[in-house]
């Protein structure tokens, strides 16, 4: 069966992530961006098909960008995924600023048996960081191939000091063998997106209420006359 056949039974589609990406101001607290991004031969399109339609599938090209949408339940929420498996990363050079912006969350993939994957993984996380500096949102750091403990390149210390410096959600893999915790990725995400969404939106309505703009107001006016007064008495000394 192909890919596209998965897909469709498992209530996803795909396309190209240009269109999405143009289409950013109708984003609704229904629907939440995601984008995952990894050194190549990582199984990060591996990992993200493996959600997508609960199998281990082989044919498809890692090498081309795709944007899938998925239509699914959480905490009894139905909600749209929009996930953009990128192409895999060479260096910083080739994460797209204007996804990160896009995203609402972003899924980081490094394999246990690449120390280049994690070490990129890292610099990955730094400038996600940066690009988000005025907006920062949940980032994911995902362990894949951790079926490979023999060949393990990667240890837990500096799994677990990167995870603590950027308050990062961690998790375990492998996309070849372990359906739940692939799933645990994404919705654990999704749950994080939502908390924030229901805190944004709990903050606009509390702004909303005319007494409390009203309240705000006045404690600005009183704040502007106390710099004008301090000003002033500080131009006569």
């Amino acid at each position: 069966m192909s890919l596209d056949s998965h897909l469709d039974k498992g209530g996803a589609s795909h396309r190209s992530p240009n269109a999405r990406l143009n289409s950013r101001h109708s984003h609704s607290a229904k629907e939440i961006n995601m984008l995952v991004l990894g050194r190549k031969s990582v199984g990060k399109t591996a990992l993200t098909v493996r959600y997508l339609t609960k199998r281990f599938i082989g044919d498809y090209n890692s090498d081309i960008e795709m944007l899938y949408s998925h239509a699914t339940s959480i905490d009894g929420k139905h909600l749209t995924l929009h996930i953009i498996d990128t192409q895999g990363q060479r260096s910083l050079d080739d994460v797209s600023p204007s996804q990160v912006l896009w995203a609402d969350c972003v899924i980081i993939v490094f394999a246990v048996n690449d120390k280049t994957s994690f070490d990129l993984a890292r610099s990955m996380v730094e400038h996600v960081h940066h690009i988000r500096a005025e907006n920062q949102m949940p980032i994911g750091l995902v362990a894949n191939k951790s079926d490979m403990i023999d060949r393990k390149q990667v240890s837990d210390t500096e799994v677990s000091r990167l995870c603590a410096e950027f308050n990062l959600f961690f998790f375990e893999t492998a996309a070849s063998e372990a359906r739940a915790s692939v799933g645990d990725v994404f919705v654990t995400l999704a749950q994080q997106v939502r908390i924030i969404f229901k805190k944004k939106e709990k903050l606009t309505r509390f702004m909303a209420n005319p007494a409390v703009a009203a309240k705000l107001q006045i404690q600005q006016s009183f704040r502007s006359l106390a710099e004008r007064t301090w000003r002033s008495r500080t131009s006569t000394l």
